[in-house]
């Protein structure tokens, strides 16, 4: 029997490797809460029609994100109390995760700003907003940076991350979903980069969010390790290790597995062969 387990340890530890980090490492990042905007307190929100509307909205953005590729806009109600919202998944991320995190962004938003007409939520995985105003295909270029307390150790590394961001930003919005990851090798060290645009705003405004992200944040993100850029209409993440999946579940028919749905996949293994 003792044998028998060290031989399913082995084989399910291979099946890691091979699986899980077939290029490389595949670290999973977390999801977390990395900000939110909400409104001055409106007590007529409380009115009945537009808590109903705003409700609908949420339910409709939640129930239909996933389905239309990890993005999806829809309006509810009609004069003052119709109410505009939109959900984004980060286009790496797994359809369960996407579901997830959109369900987390509405149990904030709801919980947070409770009496808000405007309300933005940002997650690592996903983006919630909602208003009593129209938004749609409107570019906005507010935004706000986030970075690790620690610099890059070589001075020539600043240069060649932003680089390797500027390349993603000329040529992001020319994907079929304004959505792209690039790795990059700088002294035998590897850098990996992702950006991406909401699918509202045209192929120009998200070439031009982008580059106001990284003129406006350069000397806050030159010398960082790691940084991420969350925005009204683009968002940027930077780091020294692999945080992405190689696979866009969300942005392809076919609904291959994540590199945590894989984890997933192995401990259930693990699980049901111990048992054996």
């Amino acid at each position: 029997m003792e044998t028998s387990y060290y031989v399913v340890v082995l084989c399910v530890t291979s099946l890691f490797f091979v699986l899980v980090l077939p290029n490389g490492f595949c670290i999973a990042d977390r999801n977390l809460q990395r900000g939110s905007e909400c409104s001055a307190a409106d007590h007529s929100v409380m009115e009945a029609e537009f808590e109903t509307n705003l409700g609908s909205l949420l339910d409709s953005l939640a129930s239909n994100v996933v389905g239309h590729h990890g993005f999806y806009q829809a309006s509810v109600g009609k004069k003052n109390n119709k109410v505009y919202g939109e959900v984004l998944c980060r286009g790496d991320i797994s359809a369960n995760n996407c579901s997830n995190c959109i369900s987390e962004s509405v149990k904030f938003a709801s919980h947070n700003c409770p009496k808000s007409r405007e309300v933005l939520v940002w997650f690592t995985w996903c983006f919630l907003r909602y208003s009593n105003e129209s938004f749609f295909g409107v570019m906005e270029s507010t935004a706000a940076a986030i970075t690790n307390d620690t610099d890059l150790e070589d001075p020539s590394l600043v240069s060649e991350g932003l680089d390797v961001m500027s390349s993603l930003v000329v040529s992001a919005p020319e994907q079929p979903y304004m959505f792209q990851t690039l790795m990059m090798m700088a002294l035998n060290r590897s850098r990996y980069g992702m950006v991406q645009c909401t699918r509202d705003i045209s192929r120009t405004d998200c070439l031009a969010c982008l580059k106001t992200q990284v003129t406006n944040f350069r000397n806050v993100i030159g010398n960082k390790r790691r940084w991420e850029i969350y925005g009204h209409n683009c968002f940027m993440w930077y780091n020294d290790y692999q945080f992405y999946s190689d696979v866009t579940p969300l942005l392809s028919d076919a609904r291959r597995t994540s590199c945590v749905g894989i984890l997933a996949i192995v401990v259930t293994v693990v699980s049901f062969l111990l048992v054996l």
